[in-house]
């Protein structure tokens, strides 16, 4: 949480499917971060949350050689 009741995560445009950092408020809606007009590719308004993900490249001992 960032302190003020929203939920930070990752979601896609509905629409065209551009991916970004974004806000989810306590009354459901989902706004980028940055972008209070919407999807800066389409103007689509509707997105979806995309499901937490790990970074497992270092997990995976990636570049250990």
């Amino acid at each position: 949480m960032s302190g003020d009741g929203d939920d930070r995560l990752v979601a896609a445009c509905e629409n065209c499917g551009s991916v970004y950092a974004a806000l989810e408020h306590s009354d459901g809606t989902i706004r980028p971060i940055g972008s209070r007009d919407g999807c800066t590719a389409c103007g689509e308004t509707a997105f979806t949350p995309l499901p937490d993900f790990e970074d497992d490249s270092k997990a995976a001992g990636a570049g250990d050689e």
